[in-house]
């Protein structure tokens, strides 16, 4: 029976996978006008909500349908080369309904309290690291995200890291990538995020971190004109403003750490990134960013776990922000939990989102010191899938589910304090 079950779930992954590919990429035009995504909401500084929408030309963009009354979109300029125009408008805030070419969209609400996140979610092609984009078993990220739209989630948080393919599918690898787009162009970016990605799109809003897949020497034009929130100019900012989404009482850092020096004490690195953590006021809000303050990476010569991202934790140290309950980012291809004392928050690091596993790491943390905090707590898994975030009370419970569907572990967060259970093996 549970191998009639895996039969039937990767057919039905399959058949969706064909489905959106056709959908987004041939049927699109008859069927949605010239829309080649669906629309989506992200929610940017202060918690303002914009609809977006990827279309075939500047003369494609559809109306907005705002409780009952139309309003325009517009192209977001400048356009970069090689890219199709995203179409994009304000919601405004009270709205409590609103469309765009019939389909529903997803309205912030305020107080979320189901919260589902993940990252580092591309192909990888790069060097002599080629994963197989054509299995949706060994490239799960459509899997991870259909299965994360069943959870209803108020909200979706991507850590950053959207586009692996960087290079040309190489000679000899055709059956895992032969004919794959690649570079930061449209074709690579919908195949990477857009298409896998569509059903999660449309089902809660969006809120994006820029990971280092999207830095001035990698792919920026995608991530600036497609999933950053604000306006730009067309040109790569290395360090982009930290900022606050606010959903009622509900509050987001959204911080920049793409160009984070890893392992080096880079003095105007740690010193742009206390000023950034000191100008944030928050309460029980959580800190979004790419490079895990408290993760934790190993390597296959030496198996004992070292910290990552030297000038975050510095910085950490020396702004000593308070009001922050959780930090949550990607990077490290695996997901782990660590709590820690000396009053500072927990770190989930849910790289997991389909990208290939990192080395695990296997040797247990609890006890290691990272600049005067010792760890108290601490998981990791080496799987893919999501994070599922549900409030309870004036805590939150958090569970990794893999890309099977199943939940591996548990853990509590509440009033500073975490603790986590694996789930018994079959």
């Amino acid at each position: 029976m549970q191998i009639r079950r895996l039969v039937n779930r990767s057919v039905r992954i399959a058949l969706e996978a064909g489905y959106l590919a056709c959908l987004l990429a041939f049927c699109a035009s008859s069927l949605r006008g010239q829309a080649l995504s669906p629309a989506w909401v992200e929610v940017g500084p202060g918690g303002a909500a914009i609809v977006r929408i990827v279309v075939t030309a500047p003369g494609d963009c559809p109306k907005l349908k705002v409780d009952g009354n139309s309003r325009p979109t517009r192209v977001r300029q400048p356009m970069p080369a090689g890219f199709r125009p995203v179409c994009q408008a304000a919601i405004p805030s009270g709205a409590r309904n609103a469309s765009v070419n019939g389909q529903k969209l997803a309205l912030p609400r305020p107080n979320p309290s189901r919260v589902v996140v993940f990252g580092d979610t591309g192909c990888r092609i790069k060097g002599d690291k080629i994963q197989d984009c054509n299995d949706v078993n060994k490239w799960p990220f459509l899997q991870v995200a259909s299965d994360a739209a069943q959870e209803n989630p108020d909200l979706v948080i991507h850590v950053g890291d959207f586009l692996y393919r960087e290079i040309p599918c190489p000679p000899g690898s055709e059956a895992k990538c032969g004919g794959t787009p690649a570079g930061d162009n449209w074709d690579a970016w919908n195949a990477d995020f857009f298409t896998p990605a569509a059903k999660l799109l449309t089902t809660a809003p969006w809120a994006f971190s820029r990971g280092n897949h999207e830095t001035c020497d990698r792919s920026w034009r995608g991530w600036f004109y497609y999933l950053d929130p604000r306006d730009w100019d067309g040109t790569c900012t290395p360090y982009s403003g930290v900022y606050v989404i606010q959903l009622g009482k509900f509050q987001l850092a959204m911080l920049d750490s793409s160009s984070v020096k890893e392992d080096a004490e880079d003095e105007q690195q740690i010193s742009t990134y206390a000023a950034e953590l000191s100008s944030l006021h928050m309460e029980h809000g959580w800190l979004v960013d790419h490079h895990p303050f408290w993760g934790f990476k190993s390597n296959e010569e030496n198996s004992e776990v070292r910290p990552i991202a030297v000038p975050l934790e510095e910085a950490w140290k020396r702004a000593a922000p308070t009001g922050i309950d959780l930090i949550l980012s990607g990077h490290i291809h695996l997901f782990e939990f660590v709590g820690l004392d000396a009053g500072h928050p927990a770190q989930l690091v849910a790289g997991d989102g389909g990208t290939d596993m990192a080395v695990p790491v296997q040797t247990p943390a609890n006890g290691t010191v990272v600049r005067g905090a010792a760890v108290t707590t601490s998981e990791s898994l080496h799987e893919w899938g999501y994070t599922l975030l549900v409030r309870e009370g004036s805590g939150w419970q958090l569970s990794l589910k893999n890309h099977a569907h199943k939940t591996l572990v548990t853990c509590s967060i509440s009033s500073g304090t975490s603790a986590c259970t694996m789930a018994p093996a079959e």
